[in-house]
């Protein structure tokens, strides 16, 4: 069934409206849900993996037969988009989430979508997950469902079990222990909504995501919340592997000189990110450049 959907912004919510944010790492399969959510299919969602959805976006399900009008979907980037950075994308989902916040609209829950295709936990979706736990907070875990993606990829499905059990053992043990539940995302309309019934059939959690009691009710900056030192410690990280990927060959100066002006952009764009999250980044970075320089 195809349902008519409405783009709405923060101001335009409503009390009653059930309002669900969709986040997880780039190419997880957020678009395609919504697509089919909506009886829409391919209208957002793209054959690719690489990021579909440039901004947050809300869409309102209009007429369902069960829920009326009062689905919100609302639509994240990921944090490894290749045409923005982390810090930019974080500023964005915090000033949806602190608008809304303001006229005291919390979500009712919130669906992070993981690849159980994916052979491992990769550096992109690990961040993606350490992200979105330190945003969202143990408190919220009630709200949250864990949803893997993508099984019709998997050739074997005791393979696919197997990630799956990996996942809650290893990386979701925290979150499932404070609440949150894990729902296989099958790629139909029934099974996007039974994510969605998950969400609206448990007891409705009225507590605030940690991001937005960090920045509206304990007045934190971006940079002194738990996602913003998440950030920082991304950008820190990010410094000492980039520290040790050049080592000069003797035998390939050309080579060399490209791979360390390629490393010195990198290091800037990271510099230039934490001056403007008003981290005390700017001396460790400056230091490393020069040790760089100095290799030459």
């Amino acid at each position: 069934m195809s349902y008519e959907t409405d783009a709405v912004k923060p101001g335009n919510l409503k009390e009653d409206d059930i309002i669900i944010a969709i986040m997880g790492p780039t190419g997880c399969g957020k678009s395609q849900i919504i697509d089919l959510l909506t009886g829409q299919p391919g209208r957002r969602a793209k054959d690719t993996l690489q990021s579909v959805t440039k901004d947050v976006t809300a869409f309102r399900v209009l007429n369902h037969e069960t829920h009326g009008s009062h689905i919100v979907l609302v639509d994240t980037p990921g944090f490894d988009d290749v045409d923005r950075s982390d810090k930019e994308i974080l500023e964005m989902i915090s000033a949806w989430l602190v608008k809304t916040y303001k006229r005291k609209l919390v979500l009712a829950g919130v669906i992070y979508l993981h690849r159980i295709s994916d052979l491992r936990m990769s550096e992109a979706p690990h961040r993606n997950l350490r992200m979105f736990g330190e945003l969202s907070g143990n408190k919220s875990a009630k709200k949250v469902v864990l949803a893997t993606t993508m099984w019709d990829k998997v050739c074997d499905i005791a393979e696919g079990e197997k990630r799956e059990s990996a996942l809650k053992e290893k990386y979701w043990n925290v979150m499932l222990h404070h609440g949150a539940v894990v729902e296989r995302f099958l790629n139909t309309p029934e099974s996007a909504w039974a994510v969605i019934n998950k969400l609206v059939e448990r007891e409705r959690n009225k507590s605030a995501l940690l991001l937005q009691e960090e920045l509206l009710d304990l007045g934190k900056r971006l940079n002194e919340t738990n996602a913003g030192k998440a950030l920082y410690l991304d950008l820190q990280i990010l410094v000492a592997k980039q520290n040790k990927t050049i080592q000069p060959d003797v035998e390939k100066p050309q080579e060399t000189e490209k791979d360390m002006h390629a490393l010195l952009q990198s290091a800037d764009k990271i510099l230039r990110e934490a001056e403007s999250l008003r981290i005390p980044l700017r001396r460790k970075v400056a230091r490393f450049i020069g040790n760089v320089i100095g290799k030459k």
